[in-house]
């Protein structure tokens, strides 16, 4: 995707990145206009109340800290907490882990947006508690598949999955538990008899924690006010894993 990065004489470096593509840029008067489709725009307008707008297109704002504290270490991220006049949307990835935090899942505690770190959402991580296994399958009817017993923790909502092989398949989304028998929403993957079974839950509240080496953090803002952001704070725990 083309980008427009920008150059700051002061610290001798190129210091952003711009969504928008001007087709010649001047400085004037110490004002900074650019020329689009031959159209004259005045960029930094401070009597402008809708920001992020370019060539009449609203952009979001987007950074992406690193947090790399004793970065030999693995390491479980806890919390977030924005230094902010707003809060962000925030995606965090490790390199073994990933979650979100919503904008309205943040909590202003004095000058501060405060959230803890929801679980990891992969889908292939079955750490944690997002997995129960039920056994193999016994026989199917349409929408439902008969077992010899089921745990109680498995739960209508909980994705069922069989294991053919060396693939993980899902069968459907589990709407009826009847003693050692389930119905499924939709067949997703036809159930295959004999094949070994096992239900996942929410992983973003029933997976396992946000850990890893480093924590990449992008954080997303939406709103066309003005919006700064001071720091970036997170409690962290060395892992024992």
């Amino acid at each position: 995707m083309s980008e427009t990065i920008s150059y700051n004489d002061k610290v001798n470096g190129w210091t952003s990145f711009h969504s928008f593509i001007p087709d010649w840029m001047v400085k004037l008067n110490n004002r900074f206009f650019s020329i689009k489709d031959g159209q004259l725009w005045l960029h930094n307008d401070e009597t402008n109340p809708i920001r992020n707008n370019f060539y009449g297109v609203q952009y979001n704002s987007k950074i992406t800290p690193v947090i790399n504290e004793a970065n030999s270490e693995d390491k479980i991220f806890k919390t977030l907490a924005l230094e902010s006049t707003h809060p962000w949307k925030a995606t965090i990835k490790t390199n073994y882990t990933e979650s979100t935090i919503e904008p309205a899942e943040f909590n202003k505690r004095e000058s501060r947006f405060f959230s803890y770190i929801r679980k990891n959402e992969d889908q292939n991580d079955l750490h944690g508690s997002t997995a129960q296994g039920i056994g193999v399958v016994l026989s199917t009817t349409g929408f439902t598949i008969t077992f010899a017993m089921l745990d109680n923790t498995i739960s209508i909502g909980d994705k069922l999955f069989q294991v053919n092989g060396l693939v993980n398949e899902e069968i459907g989304v589990i709407s009826l538990i009847n003693d050692g028998v389930i119905t499924v929403t939709t067949v997703v993957t036809t159930p295959i008899n004999g094949l070994f079974c096992y239900a996942t839950k929410n992983a973003r509240i029933e997976g396992s924690e946000i850990r890893g080496y480093y924590a990449e953090i992008e954080l997303e803002n939406a709103d066309t006010e003005v919006v700064e952001l001071f720091a970036i704070e997170s409690n962290i725990v060395k892992s024992y894993v």
